[in-house]
């Protein structure tokens, strides 16, 4: 019984990129269709879900990128780099709500729904290409029915 939860994906050379393709993806993808949909409103509540949507993609596309980067250094190296990260996004969180805190244009309620999007997008790109790249403990043969 092939069904598509058990599936995997063959091997790859690269699972962080892999890994972070599929979550960035569906991130986009979400993001792009709440950006769309606010620009019916209008202009100011466009940019405003695309304001929202690009920070929830670079804060979370971090750790991946790092990961991808440090992923053959010793592992305290990539420890401190975790904790940078996680710092590094902690700031730009800050600056981002420190310069658009006081902005005209900034729609508050589209910038929520462009994060929103963006961070759905992410978390079921992310479990679906998890599933995919799982190692299978068990073959078909061998489970119940």
């Amino acid at each position: 019984m092939n069904s598509p939860l058990t599936q995997v994906a063959g091997p790859t050379r690269d699972p962080v990129r892999t890994l972070w393709l599929a979550a960035l993806l569906p991130a986009v993808g979400c993001g792009l269709i709440t950006i769309a949909g606010s620009f019916v409103a209008g202009q100011e509540e466009g940019v405003s879900a695309a304001s929202g949507a690009g920070i929830a993609i670079l804060a979370l596309s971090v750790a991946p990128v790092l990961h991808l980067i440090c992923r053959n250094l010793d592992p305290a190296f990539s420890l401190g780099l975790a904790v940078m990260a996680y710092c590094l996004v902690i700031l730009g969180m800050w600056v981002a709500y420190e310069v658009l805190g006081d902005t005209e244009w900034l729609r508050a309620k589209f910038a929520a729904a462009g994060v929103l999007a963006a961070g759905i997008g992410w978390v079921a790109g992310h479990m679906r290409g998890a599933l995919k790249l799982r190692q299978p403990l068990y073959e078909e043969a061998d489970r119940p029915d």
